[in-house]
């Protein structure tokens, strides 16, 4: 039987150009762009300055504050600078610019030596976690160390290892989960075991038959339990991911803590088990480079900094100009203005749609067919948040809860009448931020 949520939608996957190839590693640029902001909290204090000699490892941005992480040389080389450059997610934001000397020196005491994660202790696994400055790899790079740290008042009994990777044309996860099962099977125990949970589950969509075969192997001797999904979108969003497999509700505004769950991408356990072992801090990523315009869709261990353009190219570069150009997939990602963009800790993969892919329809009256609140996860009326929206009744959005959505795009995909709803709630959520800070403000 596969488990599965309430709404979502049924979306082509289009992960057939590289869901069976094994991941290939990129020839190291000779230059690497390394944003200082990759991560959800407060933002990294640079540690370098132009000039410097740095080594792979190294830290070049030290976090602030508990809910921050610190930003690690991908490799060995001098500063060439530190400034503003194009960032994909912010647009653009404060860099260092390292030129590559080719050695790949690591830093002193890097890697350390190899130790049994069995014997690491709670607070071990918690300290290694941040010092690697590993967050959430599946894209929403919140620091794995908060999460592993859950307040007494949130006993946590589940962890659960998110392997659905429900968005079309991304398998970077699927390649992970072939190529390290073993690795994400030690990291989903390091996480129970800091969280104080007494059981370890993985998710994987029925898509992904090969991967969810080596889990129960693994799983008949391992004790990590195995749940087949159904392949439907957004299965791997957290509050769906929750319900399929446990049936629990998470309320609007809560995390998943609140109702004793964890969950964690396959690929950030996976750096957490390198960094209990042998401090192995993040310092690169696998990346699906794919859609009809790329030559030689592939699966991409770059490193953290590499442009955007070094892998399309490292794939045979586009055999046709591609029309939108995506960090991420093309339900939820993030459109790019340029290849002149980093790869940074999120980075899934770069998707590139040509015009037959991406087309670009008319905006229709809204019909009424309640398709887009069928399909809602979180059961909102999206519709009627974007319609307030449009008129300036942020209030009304608000009230509609608005700051609910997840703006997974299913609402979008569904409307026959081409309304971009998500893009429009999206904007109300930041007006609306806006408002309760000038409310906060007023009050104190």
């Amino acid at each position: 039987m596969a488990y599965r949520f309430s709404g979502g939608t049924k979306v082509a996957h289009h992960k057939h150009s590289t869901e069976r190839k094994p991941v290939e590693k990129l020839p190291m640029p000779a230059q690497l762009v390394v944003p200082l902001q990759q991560h959800l909290g407060a933002p990294t204090t640079v540690q370098v300055k132009k000039g410097d000699v740095v080594k792979k490892g190294q830290v070049i941005g030290a976090p602030n504050g508990f809910v921050s992480a610190p930003i690690h040389a991908p490799t060995s080389g001098t500063v060439a600078a530190v400034e503003t450059r194009p960032h994909p997610v912010i647009g653009k934001g404060m860099a260092v610019v390292i030129d590559v000397d080719g050695q790949d020196a690591w830093a002193e005491g890097l890697p350390k030596p190899a130790r049994d994660w069995r014997t690491a202790t709670r607070d071990e696994i918690r300290a290694a976690a941040r010092e690697a400055g590993i967050v959430g790899m599946g894209g929403a790079t919140f620091p794995t160390h908060v999460k592993l740290a859950p307040p007494d008042n949130k006993p946590i009994d589940m962890v659960l290892i998110n392997g659905a990777e429900c968005e079309p044309y991304l398998t970077s996860d699927h390649a992970a989960m072939l190529a390290r099962a073993e690795d994400i099977v030690i990291g989903a125990k390091l996480c129970a075991k800091a969280t104080g949970a007494a059981k370890a589950a993985i998710g994987i969509e029925e898509n992904k038959p090969d991967a969810i075969a080596r889990f129960r192997e693994l799983a008949a001797k391992d004790g990590v339990e195995v749940f087949e999904l159904s392949t439907r979108y957004p299965q791997g969003a957290e509050r769906s991911l929750i319900y399929a497999i446990t049936k629990r509700e998470l309320p609007a505004g809560k995390l998943p803590m609140d109702v004793g769950v964890v969950v964690q991408n396959v690929n950030t356990v996976i750096a957490l088990a390198d960094a209990v072992r042998t401090g192995l801090p993040v310092t690169d990523k696998i990346v699906t480079v794919t859609g009809s315009c790329v030559r030689e869709p592939k699966n991409v261990l770059a490193p953290i900094g590499a442009p955007f353009s070094a892998l399309v190219e490292f794939c045979g570069g586009f055999s046709e100009a591609p029309a939108k150009i995506l960090m991420g997939g093309p339900m939820m990602g993030i459109a790019q203005y340029t290849l002149d963009v980093p790869v940074v800790k999120g980075t899934s993969g770069i998707v590139c749609l040509t015009e037959a892919e991406s087309p670009r329809r008319p905006i229709l009256p809204c019909i009424r067919c309640g398709r887009c609140v069928s399909a809602c996860p979180m059961g909102l009326a999206p519709t009627d948040i974007a319609e307030a929206a449009l008129k300036g009744l942020f209030a009304d959005a608000e009230m509609l809860h608005a700051l609910d959505c997840v703006e997974c795009g299913c609402c979008t995909f569904e409307c026959p009448a081409h309304r971009p709803m998500v893009q429009t709630i999206r904007t109300a959520k930041a007006v609306i931020r806006e408002m309760e800070k000038k409310r906060k403000a007023h009050a104190g």
